[in-house]
This record gives structure tokens, C-alpha cells and sequence, in this order.
């Protein structure tokens, strides 16, 4: 089922402006987190991560990360704001690097990434996390920087079938839009909970704001109750249309 699905889905990049305005869901990172994540703490010696769930945003708390330094490996606890905090003199002494790290917590699907730390600095620093699903269900997860503003992830299947903020965004049993962010970071969250493995199906991220470049954006695929892939998003110009896979 998930080769034959995988054969019918087509995961696309389609650009467009569109001037309509929709009321806005609250960003997943608050004020105070964006400036706790985005520096604000280095100037304490400091590096801060912070773990939240794909759908809801709440923090992930009192999950178990194990960071795979250069020399050795560290294992800590996200704190009550789903934090972990690292030396910024780790970060300082590698220069260049990879960082690996691996997430467990009950109830979630792991994650496992890597953090490129390029001339002592780390870009990314926030990261969502699904709960587990059955293992018949897909799950998209599109999350970017601050720029550009609102970017909209839609699903099509075949011509009867279409998910987003302004067409259906929930059937039961089906389908359904979890989340629709409009101010930067993300997430835009999607879940497909059944396949039609006759059908095509096919993904596409909407440049609502219209806003340029595209920077530090991914769609997370979900599959079979794991971390499928990660599909970067391509600094691209408008009404440019990319197969992804």
C-alpha cells in the first residue's frame, strides 16, 4: 500500500499571490519564545532548542534527548517550555560540524535530525514532533522561517477531494487541515487518515503572502507511524511549479 501510494502522490511546489485576507492562528512560538530561541539566551552563554507538537504546539515536555557532540554523546530532559539548552561553548569549539539529535517520548513518533553548525552558529533551533499514528495514516508537516508571513499546504485528490484553509478543511475519517499558521514559523499541519492506493494524490505548499525568498522551509512526511522523509523547500521565483518526488 505504501509503495502504490507513494507511485500516486505527487508532492509539489506551486507559488502564487493572492490578496484575500483569513483570520490568523496564533503562531506556535510566542513573542518571548522567538527572542528565547533566537539568541536572546546566547548573550547568557547559551543555546536554547525548543520541542513542540505538530498539531497542537504545545511544548514537549519531559521528553529524552540525546545530542551526538564531536567527542561524545549528551542525554537531557526537555524542561516545561519543551526546551533543552546547551553550552554555547560546544558550539564555539566545533567551528564547523554536524550535530546529531535524537528525540523519544512516549505517545510520539522519534525524531531524528542533525543540526549543521556553520562558522559557530546553529540556524535551526526549533522543532516539531507528531504524535503516534496508525499505521495506515500519512502525515504532511510544513514549517519555515519568520518570511515568508502565511505559506499554505494543500491536498488534492484526484477531482474529488481538495483540503485547505479556504476549501474543506476537515472530513471525517478522511482528511483534515490540523493547523493553519499565518505569521511565520509555521506549522501548517495536514493528516490524510486512509488511502486510496486507485487514486493520485498530491501536495502543495501555496505562497500565500507572496513574499520572497523562500528560507529554511521543509515539509515533514509521516508514514507508517514514522519519520518518512524531509523535503526541503527550494528558494524559488513565483508561479514556478517543482516535483518534489
Amino acid at each position: 500500500m505504501r509503495q502504490a501510494f507513494w507511485c500516486a502522490l505527487l508532492l509539489c511546489l506551486f507559488f502564487w499571490v493572492s490578496g484575500n485576507a483569513v483570520a490568523a492562528e496564533c503562531s506556535c512560538w510566542d513573542d518571548r519564545e522567538r527572542h528565547d530561541v533566537e539568541g536572546f539566551s546566547e548573550m547568557e552563554g547559551t543555546i536554547v532548542f525548543s520541542f513542540k507538537d505538530a498539531v497542537s504546539c504545545e511544548p514537549i515536555r519531559g521528553a529524552e534527548v540525546v545530542l551526538a557532540l564531536p567527542d561524545r554523546e549528551r542525554t537531557v530532559t526537555t524542561g516545561a517550555k519543551g526546551y533543552i539548552v546547551m553550552p554555547e561553548r560546544i558550539v564555539d569549539a566545533m567551528g564547523e560540524g554536524i550535530i546529531g539529535i535524537r528525540l523519544k517520548k512516549d505517545g510520539y513518533i522519534p525524531l531524528e535530525t542533525s543540526i549543521s553548525v556553520q562558522a559557530g552558529t546553529i540556524r535551526s533551533k526549533r522543532y516539531l514532533v507528531s504524535k503516534d499514528l496508525p499505521p495506515e495514516s500519512y502525515r504532511f508537516v510544513l514549517q519555515w522561517d519568520e518570511k515568508p508571513a502565511d505559506l499554505d499546504l494543500h491536498l488534492l485528490k484526484d477531482d474529488t477531494l481538495h483540503i485547505s484553509y479556504r476549501h474543506m478543511r476537515s472530513i471525517p475519517d478522511l482528511a483534515r487541515l490540523d493547523r493553519d499558521d499565518m505569521d511565520g514559523l509555521g506549522p501548517e499541519t495536514l493528516t490524510l487518515d486512509r488511502v486510496d492506493a486507485a487514486s493520485t494524490y498530491r501536495i502543495f505548499v501555496h505562497n500565500y503572502s507572496g513574499e520572497v525568498p523562500m528560507a529554511g522551509g521543509c515539509v515533514s512526511v509521516y508514514a507508517e507511524n514514522r519519520l518518512d522523509r524531509v523535503i526541503p523547500l527550494q528558494h524559488q521565483l513565483l508561479n514556478k511549479i517543482d516535483e518534489l518526488i
